[in-house]
């Protein structure tokens, strides 16, 4: 049986040369018992070639044997990085969950440790979170970092890229423009801008003329490019817009829906609303029921995201797709394949039932 015998269930009775399994096993004691040098073991378990299959397979043999589990810690500080960490704002989520799926299935291809970490929407102070991201020394750290107008952050992520690159790590910014980040971080942004644009000259196409648009965030770069691409549209038809009638984004259901209830009334004639996300377009479906109107009968709207119940709802929903699971594949792919520092992913209109042509008037 070895150099042990196994007694009642997981106890094992030392019988041979060597440390005794325990807890406090080190490198030291792998060595002694596999009768190889603390370099070779180090080897072993760092994955390097330099060890024939016969030594590997014994070294091997003896940790499995004496229960040894390695310090992730000071294996880091030796060992190559070889993993991927993707930060985000909130674990849950359609759009969180697409891009994490996709960094994580880019990550396993390769053969990568992946790891998820949670800001909880928090970026006041950004150093703490990339302090911790260092000291775990990933090949590549994805960040879907704020958007806001103005914010420090970029500034102090520009701090940290000479920092990141002593350790090995590439980072890479997702889901939105490059605005003051150091050329040295990748962006992996998509087409807002262009994608509501389509949005708003298909409703146009239709013969709508009176809109209102709800979801409005002045100081997020994301959102702003999407109202940016309305007004592109209209201004190209020669549609006139008052933006005093422009609703506010909120993540209260029931705001939303007041707010829309207030300021639909105020645009003359429309038939159509335009919504930063599928969700803003979900929560004015609401409010427009409540006032009695039907949609797409009498008022057309459109959101943006493409989320997984857009078309399933009862009136299923036109929006422009965002690609959010391939921009996670592709924040891994433009670091680490050498595909340049800036990638823009192009978003696509999905035509369904909450938009049709406009009413007769």
């Amino acid at each position: 049986m070895g150099r042990y015998e196994q007694y009642d269930g997981d106890e094992a009775r030392h019988r041979g040369p060597g440390p005794a399994r325990t807890g406090n096993v080190n490198i030291r004691d792998i060595a002694k018992a596999a009768g190889v040098s603390t370099a070779t073991v180090s080897r072993v378990m760092r994955g390097g070639n330099r060890v024939s299959e016969v030594t590997r397979a014994k070294v091997q043999r003896v940790i499995e044997e004496l229960g040894y589990i390695p310090n992730a810690h000071a294996l880091a500080l030796t060992t190559p990085p070889n993993s991927v960490t993707f930060v985000v704002d909130h674990i849950y989520g359609g759009t969180y969950g697409e891009m994490t799926a996709g960094v994580e299935r880019e990550a396993a291809d390769r053969k990568m440790t992946f790891r998820l970490q949670s800001t909880g929407g928090d970026w006041d102070d950004p150093k703490p979170i990339l302090d911790n991201l260092l000291s775990q020394r990933s090949r590549l750290v994805v960040l879907n970092a704020s958007d806001v107008i103005g914010s420090p952050v970029d500034g102090i992520l520009n701090d940290y890229v000479d920092r990141f690159a002593s350790v090995g790590t590439d980072v890479v910014v997702i889901a939105r423009p490059r605005m003051d980040l150091d050329p040295r971080i990748a962006v992996v942004d998509y087409a807002n801008e262009s994608g509501m644009y389509e949005l708003t000259k298909y409703m146009i196409s239709l013969g709508h003329r009176s809109f209102m648009f709800v979801g409005r965030k002045p100081d997020s770069s994301v959102f702003t490019a999407r109202y940016h691409g309305f007004l592109r549209a209209l201004g190209e038809a020669g549609i006139a817009y008052d933006d005093r009638v422009n609703v506010p984004i909120d993540d209260d259901r029931d705001s939303v829906i007041a707010n829309v209830m207030a300021a639909y009334p105020m645009v003359p004639g429309c038939t159509a609303v335009v919504a930063v996300t599928d969700a803003m377009a979900l929560y004015t479906i609401a409010a427009l029921r409540k006032l009695g109107r039907n949609v797409p009968a009498d008022v057309s709207v459109g959101g943006f995201d493409d989320m997984p119940f857009a078309e399933d709802l009862v009136v299923p929903m036109t929006t422009v797709h965002a690609p959010f699971g391939n921009m996670g594949h592709m924040a891994v792919k433009i670091a680490l394949d050498g595909l340049g520092r800036d990638v823009t992913m192009p978003t696509q209109l999905k035509i369904r039932g909450s938009v049709a042509v406009a009413p007769a008037r």
